[in-house]
């Protein structure tokens, strides 16, 4: 099939790769998928969201390097939905080359403007891996993935993290209280209990609510959309989540406390108070919390 009958092929190199991802988290439907190759391009990581998801995948023009990802066509009625997902990136047709020497045309999308170089977290590397194993690209080009250095949390995270009030001290804040929170002056947000008026805060998605189920199915590759609980109870317990997890959750903290303050002390958002539903379950240990199914 070609363009002239509507469809196209994309290039997907970054959490595009996972073909079942593509489908349910971007409502897609995908007729044909093969493992391929865009020559004179490398891959690179833009600068993404601070002390949470720090890189994501891009390209950037590189004479004689190449990218191995998949290629996938779709209708004109995918490329239109996909359009609207990948509405902030450039999107540029090219000649790629599949594994079983097919040559392909089709587009990719990327950042054109990205000057700096940003490094991924594990879990979105992750996600790029999951897909070119899928996939069953090169396995030196898996290897290189492998090696790609992941964030860590710098030292003046590490230090606020232990200068967090205990929520003990903090006055109780309830789920309905911070549901006033969503809009205007006095937007909040936070994560595993903790309650943020932050200095900034991008994602509608992300105001006047607990973050913490949500970016648990974001670190399984759940699609939160379909699934969010708009931070009401029942809470997973803190005690039954494993270390990763923890973590990942916990970045997302630091981005609200901390991502418009240089050293970590200075200009940071301000602790409000601690989500007393949340508390409450935690005190009791006892919680109904289930995740919903994560993808394989």
């Amino acid at each position: 099939m070609s363009a002239e009958d509507g469809y196209l092929w994309s290039f997907g190199y970054g959490s595009n790769m996972d073909v079942k991802a593509l489908e349910t988290k971007k409502h897609v439907k995908i007729k044909e998928h093969t493992a391929a190759i865009l020559k004179d391009w490398r891959l690179s990581f833009m600068p993404g969201i601070p002390l949470a998801e720090p890189g994501y995948a891009n390209l950037a023009e590189s004479p004689g390097s190449e990218v191995h990802g998949v290629a996938f066509l779709m209708s004109k009625e995918s490329q239109e939905e996909l359009d609207r997902t990948e509405s902030g990136y450039a999107k540029v047709l090219v000649d790629l080359r599949a594994y079983d020497g097919r040559p392909l045309k089709g587009f990719v999308y990327y950042n054109a403007k990205a000057s700096a170089e940003g490094v991924p977290s594990g879990r979105y590397l992750g996600v790029l891996l999951k897909g070119a194993r899928q996939a069953k690209l090169n396995p030196d080009y898996v290897e290189k993935l492998e090696k790609r250095a992941t964030y860590t949390a710098p030292p003046h995270i590490l230090e606020l993290r232990c200068k967090r009030p205990d929520a003990s001290s903090l006055p109780p804040v309830t789920v309905e209280e911070m549901a006033k929170h969503a809009d205007g002056d006095d937007v909040w947000t936070g994560a595993l209990g903790y309650v943020v008026k932050p200095r900034a805060i991008f994602f509608s998605s992300h105001k006047g609510r607990d973050l913490t189920t949500r970016m648990l199915m974001q670190f399984h590759g759940i699609p939160m959309d379909d699934n969010d609980d708009r931070g009401r109870p029942p809470y997973p317990l803190a005690k039954d989540l494993g270390a990763d997890e923890v973590e990942y959750v916990t970045r997302w903290l630091d981005h609200y406390q901390a991502n418009r303050s240089e050293d970590g002390v200075s200009n940071l958002g301000e602790i409000v108070g601690y989500l007393a539903e949340y508390k409450e379950q935690q005190e009791s240990g006892k919680s109904d919390f289930k995740l919903p199914p994560i993808p394989t």
